[in-house]
């Protein structure tokens, strides 16, 4: 992801487009900029995970460019007034998709029962409309648990 300096119209707001080749611009206290990717622009490597492959060594190896140029471009279709945000920098991090969701950029949702604790569950999902499927196994989850 790029990190701006966002102009002062746009610095007090984040923005995402979800629908179509959506792009995010989002503050990032810390260092008082905002955050800018793009679902075309943001992703640079792909492989498929083995037990050879180190993604951190990868990642390290990986002497990235950034694109900041054509996501400000693309977003300015949008928002004419990013083109007056200055790139600072760029941060690299790895994104971890699993091989049937790579077309579909599909999350699937972890969920485990512990093994000792009644009623204890993890969940992990990455996506924002996973809130409905837990909701419901936590409901059939219920339901088993209460029936006995």
């Amino acid at each position: 992801m790029a990190l701006m300096q966002m102009p002062p119209e746009l610095a007090q707001v984040g923005v995402t487009v979800m629908d179509g080749p959506f792009f995010s611009t989002m503050p990032y206290p810390s260092r008082g900029l905002h955050t800018l990717s793009h679902v075309r622009f943001t992703p640079h490597l792909h492989w498929i995970d083995t037990v050879e492959v180190n993604p951190y060594a990868r990642l390290d190896a990986y002497k990235g460019q950034t694109r900041v140029d054509r996501m400000v471009r693309d977003v300015a279709r949008y928002m004419p007034s990013i083109r007056g945000a200055q790139y600072v920098e760029s941060i690299f991090e790895i994104k971890t998709v699993l091989t049937k969701s790579e077309g579909d950029d599909g999350r699937p949702i972890v969920f485990e029962k512990h093994s000792s604790l009644p009623g204890c569950y993890s969940v992990l999902g990455g996506k924002l409309d996973n809130i409905y499927d837990i909701l419901e196994k936590l409901d059939d989850e219920l339901s088993k648990y209460n029936a006995c």
